[in-house]
């Protein structure tokens, strides 16, 4: 019979390419990656891989199988949602991961409510970038990742993943308090903006791919003047009055910092923030709970002003 623990490590091979990326990603040796699938082909009873130089492709066998492995993995989560049904929800501990604000701002509030409303249940958080979420649900991580509309967001259909959609989250702008446009209730994203000094994070980060590619749309490239990744230090070099940012709205939703205005902008940036989770599962009552925290972000102010000292 063959072991589905050692099927997903060939699906994983398949995904990865190489022993050693398989191995890294799955957080193994690669000679425990090579003696698994080594079990697994005796199991089948055919060869599923061979070796080219340093390379291990799959047999034709190898891809039979895996055609099948889609199902069963779902059919295998569907199981395992049945039996907790049957024990009346008890379902131990679920690993969720998420980036940084959308802990704060969705996966915390959801949880709270969900001690109340379903005390038989227990959440294990874990911080997980946009760029990793997908391989640590695949590989068993995470049961649930909180995760946003990048590049490293599997592709539409892929029989691995389940993905429900949470919000739309918009970005907004982050000026300083005594700035000209900070008496405007919303400003417009090429008209108003595209003179500005603006504060972003390095290329190839989710914040920049999400800015740039909006500017870009608009007609404008950024005129970058200060590159940095952490929030706060953005909010410290926007409160000194050195540059302007595009912010996602999770990022200052309940700041209280002095001499920081927040304003809407037309034609913004915006991001699909989603449950990712693998396919035949069911994040709930998890995605109801976060889409509730998600309905109550606030909105930048439509008065004169929003954060002042």
């Amino acid at each position: 019979m063959i072991d589905v623990r050692r099927l997903q490590l060939l699906q994983a091979l398949e995904h990865h390419r190489t022993v050693a990326a398989t191995a890294e990603a799955l957080n193994v040796t690669p000679s425990a990656v090579s003696q698994q699938l080594a079990v697994l082909a005796k199991e089948a009873g055919v060869p599923l891989v061979e070796r080219q130089g340093r390379r291990f492709l799959l047999t034709g066998a190898a891809r039979v199988l895996l055609r099948r492995a889609h199902v069963i993995f779902a059919e295998m989560e569907r199981a395992t949602a049945d039996l907790a049904e049957y024990a009346q929800g008890d379902r131990g501990v679920i690993r969720v991961g998420s980036f940084s604000t959308g802990i704060s701002d969705l996966v915390a509030p959801a949880l709270a409510r969900l001690r109340t409303s379903h005390p038989e249940w227990s959440f294990e958080v874990v911080q997980a970038e946009p760029e990793e979420s997908a391989e640590m649900v695949r590989s068993g991580r995470l049961d649930v990742a909180l995760t946003m509309s990048t590049r490293h967001l599997p592709a539409s259909g892929d029989p691995d993943f389940r993905v429900d959609p949470v919000m739309v989250e918009l970005l907004d702008a982050i000026l300083p308090y005594q700035h000209p446009l900070a008496a405007r209730t919303s400003l417009h994203l090429a008209e108003d903006l595209s003179d500005q000094d603006w504060i972003m994070s390095a290329p190839g980060t989710a914040w920049h791919e999400c800015v740039s590619g909006a500017a870009n749309q608009a007609g404008f490239q950024p005129r970058v003047v200060h590159t940095v990744d952490d929030f706060s230090a953005v909010f410290s070099l926007v409160q000194a009055g050195l540059g302007i940012a595009l912010m996602p709205r999770l990022a200052w939703t309940g700041l209280h910092a002095p001499q920081i205005v927040v304003r809407g902008v037309r034609e913004t940036a915006r991001r699909h923030i989603v449950a990712l989770s693998r396919a035949g599962s069911s994040p709930e009552p998890l995605l109801t709970a976060v889409r509730e925290a998600a309905s109550k972000v606030p909105v930048p102010s439509v008065g004169p002003f929003a954060i002042a000292g």
